[in-house]
């Protein structure tokens, strides 16, 4: 225990050495020539994780990401290359993770170089290693990539989504179950060469070593083979094993070496599962043997021997159970935290499918290792096989995902409520039965009410403030307003793409994340797509109880989807105009454009000039919503405007075709907010917007450099502003 809170204080008390990265401090617009090579294999038109050698500012030489045009050859992977690139810096990288803090884009072709250190041989090695299994298998290789690579950037969205609804995503992330396999394996082979006990548990946990470090040392591997070599050691040296200190030194040594793991998703899962297996299996293995003398009058779990038919399947079924449940209750909150959901269908699946994938896992390698021998046809051979296996799994993954009810949606306020209830519980305890807790126990129990009422605090915009929550969906447009009574509308809901789905990979966690299950209107403010892309997933996930347009069928594709999906699930559809006012809880929006000469215009033929603008009136404070608006609509609406705006949405990400001087003169705003994707192609927003609002002294935010801001108006015209970076 005192190691994890030393390990603990550790990392939190270093984390801002991640501050200080090489990478967030590469000029934005550097060019030059590097060197290096790829961590995995190249998808032209996206980002690939690249390990420079040589040539970035500084000698720089952590990873970053390389983006190669989508036209032309593309390097081997783990191939070293020399080519000239310019980076596009990202102004706060998600999650403060430092490799997302810009890209490195491809400006010339890529020439082979020789040369390299230890490392880049690895790197070099394992890209070979990737190109077999692309050969073997295809289809499936994105598949094996992830199994024993911990490769994800190829698999399809779908089939990750598929993994994380039915709760085995962590089968796809290299963990003590992959390590596990290969120590088993390997200590098998040993103990069949004839070592002793000793000599193979030092060999296995070597081994596992070399595994670990060959696939890039994820958190969660190496996590479980300093495990294991922990527990190897306090056995070849005779000493009584103590699993709660060998993951406590593991945890200490972990964030000593690197601080800012306290902060990676991964980390918390791993040791949050690891530390239920080790502290749980016993008590609810017990649980479940009390269970069954009940039933049968004689022990199931802890018992030796099987006292009538199928009573050792029975057992084994249990004790897998037990295991899976012990290791999956701790992991639920940081799921809910972190994912906004949790699996229902999670263990059960698990229980079914990992067989099925620690049978892979052997599979894949003799492939491999097949493939070096000079004759044709037996790797192929075993690759087939593996690829049943594999096809097995993702029809299992596939089919406890589309299980009703398989996941559940869990929103922050409810998920910190319920942990303050459950400490409230805990804390109440000592005072129904006096002396049932201890002193450290009390005040354990005290302080995690204190911080989860801290947490809890900032999720609830207080009494009568209205919000606009304007989210980073990249280049394009997605905000959504809470009004005082804490009822929702969605203004836009972001671009969609074969890759991106703003609707469902940002609006909606969002608003489930906020506690929302009703929408009450759907404001599409004009049919383009980095607009409208991510509205069928809105209809689809949440209740809409309506959708506004304005007032102009158009011949798009997008459009029409979002129509057919709004009348599959029966929502209704609102036309506006200029003039109309919606009220509510205290709350005006009124509708400044399009007018009904624009809308009815046979002639019209862009659609930003269809573009809904929304005055949205609390108290003395105000807000504009301008959409794609040209300066000529913004000059138009001038007398409908106060001379004092609260916020103003910067009208078409910060081009300079918009905000421009006569409204910035006229309305006065105190913030601008700016809706704009990093390193879009287009240059928004535009150096002049930005020289305009900082010439008339206007507060502005950016969600590329800022992420997704929540801008609190308040009855008496305040504002205040928050981003989450």
């Amino acid at each position: 225990m005192v190691s994890a809170l030393a390990g603990i204080a550790a990392g939190a008390g270093a984390l801002s050495a991640q501050e200080r990265d090489c990478r967030l401090w590469i000029p934005d617009g550097w060019e030059g020539v590097v060197e290096g090579r790829s961590v995995s294999r190249f998808a032209p038109g996206r980002t690939t994780p690249f390990r420079p050698e040589a040539g970035l500012p500084g000698g720089c030489r952590r990873t970053v990401r390389l983006l190669i045009p989508g036209t032309g050859p593309s390097p081997s992977a783990g191939e070293r290359i020399r080519v000239r690139v310019r980076w596009e810096a990202r102004g706060h990288p998600p999650g403060g993770r430092a490799e997302w803090a810009g890209r490195l884009r491809v400006l010339s072709q890529f020439e082979t170089t020789a040369g390299g250190g230890p490392q880049g041989r690895l790197l070099g090695l394992r890209g070979a290693i990737q190109e077999g299994i692309a050969e073997l298998w295809g289809e499936r290789a994105p598949m094996v990539e992830a199994l024993v690579l911990a490769r994800r950037e190829h698999l399809d969205p779908e089939l990750r989504e598929a993994f994380a609804l039915s709760g085995t995503a962590h089968l796809l992330a290299i963990s003590g179950f992959h390590v596990g396999v290969v120590a088993g394996l390997l200590l098998g082979l040993l103990r069949w060469s004839g070592l002793g006990p000793r000599r193979a548990a030092t060999g296995a946990a070597v081994g596992s070593w070399g595994y670990v470090l060959g696939i890039g040392s994820p958190d969660a591997a190496v996590r479980a083979a300093l495990l294991l070599t922990l527990l190897v050691a306090s056995r070849v040296r005779g000493h009584p094993v103590v699993p709660v200190g060998a993951l406590s030194s593991a945890l200490l040594i972990l964030l000593l070496v690197d601080p800012a793991l306290l902060a990676s998703v991964g980390f918390q899962l791993s040791f949050a599962g690891t530390g239920g297996i080790i502290l749980l299996r016993r008590p609810l293995g017990d649980l479940v043997d009390r269970g069954w003398r009940v039933w049968r009058g004689r022990p199931l779990v802890r018992g030796r021997k099987s006292r009538g038919p199928g009573e050792g399947l029975l057992r084994g079924s249990a004790d897998g159970l037990v295991a899976g449940t012990a290791a999956t209750l701790p992991t639920l909150p940081l799921l809910a935290w972190h994912f906004d959901r949790i699996s229902l269908v999670g263990i059960p699946a698990t229980l079914a499918i990992a067989p099925v994938v620690a049978a892979a896992i052997p599979g894949v390698g003799a492939s491999l290792v097949l493939s070096l021998v000079p004759v044709d046809g037996p790797d192929r051979f075993l690759a087939g096989g593996v690829g049943v296996l594999l096809a097995a799994v993702e029809v299992g993954v596939v089919w406890s995902a589309e299980q009703p009810g398989a996941s559940i949606w869990v929103s922050r306020p409810a998920l910190l409520g319920g942990g303050t209830a459950g400490m409230l519980w805990l804390f109440a305890l000592r005072w129904i039965r006096p002396g049932r807790i201890r002193a450290p126990a009390r005040w354990g129990s005290a302080g995690g009410v204190v911080l989860i009422v801290l947490l809890l605090l900032p999720l609830f915009p207080g009494p009568r403030v209205l919000e606009l929550h304007l989210l980073d969906v990249g280049q394009g447009d997605g905000a959504a307003l809470r009004l005082p009574s804490g009822r929702w509308l969605v203004v836009d809901a972001g671009p969609r793409s074969d890759y991106f789905d703003a609707g469902a990979r940002r609006m909606v966690p969002y608003l489930r994340r906020h506690g929302v299950r009703t929408v009450e209107a759907l404001v599409l403010s004009h049919p383009h797509l980095d607009h409208v892309g991510g509205a069928p997933a809105v209809l689809q996930e949440l209740r809409v109880r309506g959708v506004m347009d304005p007032s102009r069928p158009v011949p798009s594709a997008i459009w029409r989807e979002t129509l057919d999906v709004a009348r599959r699930e029966g929502v209704s559809w609102w036309s506006v105009r200029t003039g109309e006012v919606l009220t509510a809880d205290g709350v005006s929006v009124h509708v400044l454009h399009p007018d009904p000469a624009t809308a009815a215009d046979p002639d019209l033929s862009d659609w930003n000039d269809l573009s809904l603008v929304l005055l949205v009136r609390y108290g003395k404070g105000s807000l504009l919503l301008t959409g794609d608006a040209y300066h000529w609509i913004e000059e138009d609406i001038l007398s409908d405007l106060p001379r004092d705006l609260s916020v103003l949405k910067v009208g078409h990400h910060g081009s300079r075709t918009s905000t421009g001087a006569p409204l910035l003169d006229h309305a006065r705003p105190e913030v601008a907010v700016i809706p704009v994707g990093e390193g879009n192609r287009y240059g928004h927003p535009h150096g002049e917007v930005m020289q305009r609002l900082e010439d008339r002294g206007i507060r502005s935010y950016r969600t590329d450099r800022d992420g997704d801001l929540r801008v609190r108006i308040h009855a008496d015209g305040s504002v205040e502003v928050r981003g989450n970076r």
